[in-house]
């Protein structure tokens, strides 16, 4: 099988969906403040990238567990969370499109986050990688992303029914906010750190 690094746009490709989450909380939020109460019909226009882009995660990032395309142990550090990101996103979209609770979909991405932040402990304390700190940082931020997703949204599904927010809901959504645009802003910088390297060494 031919040799294909597509790792640059992978990262990009996470750098995307994180955003396109970011853009889809912050509409959340603004409908709210908005006094508008139909968030399911609002979301229907968010699923559809994300169902996009969450099956190009699954896909690439299984092919390149299947062909292991970089070197050595790379292609556990970086294919099995993309993997798990895409399953993710996955999770959002359907969950959207069958106009179910966010609640399970965030305690899975609890567990998936969890499970991210000691994939890049474990690659920095081994020295993994050219950019430790950086990919360090990006999966612990990922990591509580997730983490913080699993209160994110329970608040959604219970926000409709809400006519005064608590305030710590304000504080686990701007945690879930900022640790997000981090992390996004990370794998973009990542991917495009990657990108001549990988371009150089394309077949």
């Amino acid at each position: 099988m031919a040799f294909i690094d597509n790792l640059a746009f992978l990262l990009f490709s996470v750098s995307f969906a994180g955003f396109i989450l970011l853009y889809t909380a912050s509409s959340m939020y603004f409908v709210y403040r908005n006094k508008k109460r139909d968030y399911l019909k609002h979301l229907q226009g968010a699923s559809v990238p994300m169902l996009l882009i969450g099956g190009y995660l699954v896909v690439a990032g299984f092919l390149g567990q299947a062909t292991w395309p970089l070197p050595g142990s790379y292609n556990i550090l970086y294919f099995d969370p993309i993997v798990a990101f895409g399953i993710v996103i996955l999770a959002f979209a359907i969950a959207i499109r069958l106009k179910v609770s966010f609640e399970y979909s965030g305690f899975f991405t609890l567990l998936v986050g969890v499970m991210v932040a000691l994939y890049g402990f474990k690659a920095y304390t081994i020295g993994l990688s050219t950019e430790p700190l950086a990919v360090f940082m990006l999966y612990l931020c990922y990591g509580i992303a997730g983490v913080f997703a699993y209160p994110a949204g329970m608040i959604a599904d219970r926000l409709p029914f809400s006519t005064k927010p608590k305030l710590i809901w304000h504080v686990l959504l701007a945690l879930f906010w900022v640790a997000l645009l981090v992390a996004s802003l990370l794998a973009g910088y990542i991917g495009y750190a990657a990108l001549g390297g990988h371009l150089i060494s394309a077949p």
